[in-house]
């Protein structure tokens, strides 16, 4: 008997409902949301190349210039001395390339090499991929990767140069495996760091 007697009571306040009048205008423009572009300086480009063991070639184009968390950093660790550290990937985090050495401008020479990343060219799929990581020589075995970086030119807090890595063909290493075609990438880079100072001090008595 309730429900019968909610049912006219229901239609008679839809009936008695008026049409529904022109729209407002526009309200005030919200506050600025957060910015989710992620941020790119600079470029670390190349090519990686070589043979699978199988005898297939590849051939592995990257280019990044997106940076995870800092542009990296360049530091003065001696008179005419600097040195560097960044990392570039690409827009989906798949491939990137971290380089990390000292260069004496007045010798023009670069050491304490370390180049690592993996090459990836995100426009072809399924994406290709080729691991890049410092492997140590093993006496007797293997002669470990070559590192080079070459025509470093700084203009201020920006650095400019190539690369290159070269793993050597080698069978049965211990705890490195079999690798029968040696393989290659090089390219070059171009980035803005930023500056970092280290203030040393001597613990008192």
């Amino acid at each position: 008997m309730r429900y019968a007697l909610l049912i006219p009571v229901v239609l008679l306040v839809w009936s008695c409902r008026g049409k529904e009048g022109p729209q407002g205008p526009q309200g005030p423009q919200g506050p600025p949301g957060q910015d989710l572009v992620r941020p790119r300086q600079g470029f670390i480009q190349g090519v990686a190349r070589g043979k699978d063991n199988g005898g297939n070639s590849f051939n592995i184009r990257f280019s990044y210039s997106f940076y995870p968390t800092s542009p990296g950093t360049w530091q003065a660790s001696g008179q005419n001395v600097r040195t560097f550290d960044f990392t570039r990937e690409d827009s989906l985090g798949i491939g990137y390339l971290s380089l990390n050495f000292r260069y004496d401008a007045s010798t023009q020479q670069v050491s304490n090499i370390t180049i690592d990343g993996v090459a990836a060219d995100i426009s072809r799929s399924p994406t290709p991929t080729y691991p890049i990581q410092q492997l140590p020589a093993v006496p007797n075995f293997f002669p470990g990767t070559t590192q080079e970086i070459t025509n470093v030119t700084i203009n201020g807090d920006s650095v400019t140069g190539s690369f290159r890595y070269i793993r050597p063909s080698y069978n049965n290493v211990p705890g490195i495996g079999t690798n029968t075609h040696p393989d290659t990438v090089e390219g070059s880079f171009s980035v803005k760091l930023v500056p970092v100072t280290s203030f040393g001090r001597t613990a008192g008595r």
